[in-house]
């Protein structure tokens, strides 16, 4: 537990900004990176910003306990070696710049100025990394003088401009020398595995990398195994038979839905016209209401001739009023004086939800109807 001064404390929307007298915490996002987690006078550090902390309790000013989250920073380091390691490797057999970088949660992003790369060229880069991973090497980090960076050998990528004063210098061996002012691990053992978890094309010429290391590698394969695991018991099948399961399933999945849309609109031609023969006359006009929202409603304004009838279908706050008879976009607006009634449509039909009934719908109807 360490000691830190509070300098001020103020209470914001989503918690409580705070300024320390020295900070030992790292900013998030600042070179890509996630920021420290932990808490102060055990007020739990929800983010940490360029000039403030955001804790989630008032803290009293003065002296108060700092407790950072090393598990969080442990993690952080794995998975910024991680990438320099990657981008190193880009670099070194492929001559591939590293443009981006960002740490997420559950797993990181490096962009690299290529969009031609196969799918074999990254298996051997993933591969490269891992066989450089065993190899233990340590990772070292010093700080020069800014006129210093330009004369040593090796430099990844050039100091910017705007870069004043000593600069931090982070070497993997002969793998990679780079100016970074990120938290790193001192072996590259450390790393244990990295995992290419995915990659798509960007901005036109780049390529965007997903990958995790450490033991968020180890977590996720954990977790891939049990699912595959339960797939497996779930389709009765061995592991490499699940996609060819899964196949069938989709396959007859489309067939049966074929098939029921196929029965479905049989019985919707039959339906629509027993509900002609039964429809209700309300000033003159030929009333059909059918008391669902489902597929054999969606099929029936194709049997029923909206020109001659009116037909609502619907329940639980939610119509469809559909025809030629009347102006279905002008009886909507009078039926919105009625109550809290939202929807839209055009002059053939009208989808309705909100407060509203199947009665309330009638009875205002032949309000409508009588003043026409």
């Amino acid at each position: 537990m360490d000691k830190i001064t509070v300098v001020s404390c103020e209470k914001v929307k989503n918690g409580y900004k705070i300024t320390l007298e020295d900070s030992p915490l790292y900013q998030d996002g600042k070179g890509g990176q996630l920021g420290d987690r932990g808490s102060i006078a055990n007020k739990n550090i929800l983010s940490v910003e360029k000039n403030y902390i955001l804790v989630d309790g008032e803290v009293q000013l003065g002296e108060n306990d700092l407790f950072i989250d090393y598990d969080r920073r442990k993690d952080i380091e794995v998975q910024h070696t991680a990438q320099h390691l990657f981008s190193a490797i880009a670099y070194n057999e492929y001559s591939l710049n590293t443009v981006g970088f960002r740490m997420a949660e559950e797993y990181s992003t490096v962009d690299l100025d290529s969009k031609d790369l196969t799918e074999e060229n990254i298996k051997g880069i993933e591969k490269m990394v891992n066989n450089a991973i065993k190899s233990s090497i340590p990772v070292e980090t010093s700080i020069v003088k800014r006129e210093e960076v330009m004369t040593l050998e090796g430099m990844r990528k050039t100091v910017s401009e705007k870069v004043t004063g000593d600069v931090r210098i982070v070497k993997i061996g002969d793998l990679d020398t780079n100016a970074c002012g990120g938290f790193h691990v001192n072996n590259i053992c450390e790393l244990q595995i990295f995992k290419i978890l995915s990659w798509e094309k960007i901005k036109g010429n780049y390529t965007r990398f997903y990958y995790i290391a450490g033991n968020r590698a180890i977590e996720d394969y954990y977790g891939k195994n049990k699912l595959i695991g339960k797939l497996c018991q779930t389709l009765s099948c061995r592991e490499n038979e699940i996609i060819t399961m899964i196949d069938k399933m989709v396959s007859d999945k489309k067939s049966s839905e074929l098939e029921l849309r196929s029965i479905t609109q049989n019985y919707a031609k039959i339906l629509a016209k027993d509900l002609m023969n039964n429809s209700e006359n309300i000033n003159g006009k030929k009333l059909i209401f059918y008391p669902e929202n489902s597929l054999v409603s969606n099929f029936l304004p194709k049997y029923i001739d909206i020109s001659k009838y009116i037909l609502i279908f619907g329940d639980s706050g939610q119509f469809t009023i559909t025809s030629e008879n009347i102006n279905c976009k002008d009886f909507f607006s009078f039926l919105k004086t009625t109550g809290q009634i939202k929807g839209g449509g055009n002059e053939s039909r009208v989808n309705l939800k909100g407060d509203i009934s199947r009665d309330l719908i009638f009875q205002q109807l032949k309000v409508y109807l009588s003043k026409l």
